[in-house]
């Protein structure tokens, strides 16, 4: 893989990671018309590294406190034999993020090689594109008005936005535009949802990076320069602290759907490239 191919992987990642277009179905898309893939496992944990820093410098506030209020919970548990929830908002969200992950662990585990086999042909991504697209749509209408706040999200709920997360197993369905969706059928308001969406994406990435981390070892046997490495890496950081604000920025000034039209025309294309011109 040359550095151009691998800068533009990293662009990609970063971009439809975060953007509600599903980075999976683009990964499709590339093979199919550029040839071009991830190249190897390692190439793949660190790109999706990239995109964890990326989430880590824009919600690094967020995430700090987290830190502080999980030992303090841990205190507070054998000081006064409770997690003491009420004393902040991010106490909730951590135990709201573990439940999220719970459906989500559980289906990656057990059947994402299968989904991504099963699945990663251009008729499906397109049809899966215009479900994300739909999706999108209805998640927005149906948002329009929330006000409720991350403390007010029962431990249930936030299963159910789990349970969203994982519909994103199967490519050409986004993990970033159905987590919002999630948060938004559940009630949450617009800037939470989105907040939440991103936060709870921290434990998959995680662990796959941790589960796959070992193929980073495997990057000198395929021929991989330092610097097409670091390029693709720094690609993958920048783009998605990019595609991160522009989501949040789109998605509270009520303009998630622009997205759907996005997704959308992508699929018509697909659909008129496999039905009319090959």
């Amino acid at each position: 893989m040359n550095i151009i191919d691998a800068i533009f992987l990293g662009i990609l990642q970063g971009l439809t990671e975060f953007l509600p277009v599903s980075s999976s179905g683009h990964l499709v898309i590339a093979q199919h018309f550029m040839g071009i893939s991830e190249g190897n496992l390692a190439l793949n944990v660190l790109l999706h590294l990239g995109t964890l820093i990326a989430i880590f410098v824009v919600y690094r506030s967020s995430i700090m406190q987290m830190f502080f209020e999980f030992f303090k919970m841990i205190k507070d548990l054998f000081v006064e034999k409770s997690l003491c929830v009420y004393k902040s908002k991010y106490r909730k969200y951590i135990l709201l993020i573990v439940a999220a992950s719970i459906p989500t662990a559980i289906v990656g585990l057990t059947l994402e090689d299968v989904f991504e086999e099963l699945f990663a042909s251009i008729e499906i991504v397109a049809i899966t594109l215009i479900f994300t697209g739909i999706m999108l749509v209805m998640g927005e209408k149906i948002g329009k008005k929330n006000q409720m706040h991350i403390e007010k999200l029962t431990l249930g709920k936030g299963f159910i936005v789990g349970l969203f997360q994982s519909l994103a197993i199967t490519p050409g369905i986004s993990r970033a535009g159905s987590t919002i969706v999630g948060g938004l059928v559940n009630g949450l308001k617009k800037d939470e949802a989105t907040e939440f969406s991103f936060l709870i994406s921290i434990p998959a990435v995680l662990g796959a990076v941790i589960l796959k981390s070992k193929d980073i070892f495997t990057l000198n046997d395929v021929g991989m320069s330092t610097p097409t490495l670091i390029s693709s890496f720094a690609a993958s950081i920048v783009f998605g602290i990019f595609a991160i604000r522009l989501l949040v920025k789109l998605v509270r000034n009520g303009k998630l759907h622009y997205f759907s039209y996005y997704c959308w025309s992508m699929a018509g294309l697909l659909l008129v490239h496999r039905f009319i011109l090959s």
